[in-house]
């Protein structure tokens, strides 16, 4: 994790730190692997973001001329700055709205769909209970501007895939992996689509 200078305030008190995560294989195979992070101060939850076309990372193929790519500074500087700055925007967005009327839910269904037996008996799923638990009680989602806000929803995620009771055979290494590269990150980063996406259309 490469600390990078300046932090994103999305509410007063609430501070989140930039990181580039990188990751490298060290065997030659695969590529060197930058990741885009951000981690909020308050909770050391780690949120994920991904680049404006949609990839999750960005990647140096290891090769002969791989010091060369990796000296191509100012390029990756530009994107590392642009992705930031977007999900800074992004995140005080979601700081403004508040989720009254339902949509909590509605979120929570667009992250983590209901199945069609929950559906027929009209229940919702044991995870949804935790994260609307988090969501009402942690108190770094408590805090004046962020306590009921979209914002606060996905925070709410975040948390829950990042300190979630792990598998009994989990080890350490692995429960990184899930949260960094695997299926943590993929459903931080659906967590963060899907806001966006209701964002656009509660505003």
């Amino acid at each position: 994790m490469a600390k990078m200078p300046d932090a994103m305030e999305i509410v007063r008190g609430d501070e989140c730190y930039k990181y580039l995560l990188l990751s490298n294989t060290h065997s030659g195979d695969g590529s060197v692997i930058v990741k885009f992070t951000a981690v909020r101060v308050v909770c050391q939850n780690t949120l994920m973001m991904a680049m404006e076309d949609g990839q999750k990372a960005y990647r140096v193929r290891h090769s002969k001329m791989m010091q060369f790519r990796l000296e191509e500074l100012s390029e990756f500087l530009a994107i590392t700055q642009e992705v930031f700055q977007r999900a800074e925007a992004m995140f005080k967005q979601l700081a403004q709205i508040q989720l009254a009327d339902g949509r909590l839910n509605q979120y929570l269904e667009a992250v983590f769909p209901r199945t069609e037996a929950h559906k027929r008996k009209g229940e919702h799923p044991q995870r949804w209970a935790f994260l609307r638990e988090i969501f009402e009680k942690q108190p770094d989602l408590q805090l004046p501007g962020v306590q009921g806000t979209l914002w606060a929803a996905y925070n709410a995620v975040t948390r829950f895939e990042d300190y979630k009771q792990p598998r009994h055979e989990e080890q350490p290494e692995q429960r990184l992996e899930r949260m960094w590269f695997s299926g943590g990150a993929d459903i931080k980063l659906r967590a963060l689509e899907k806001a966006k996406e209701l964002a656009g259309q509660w505003n």
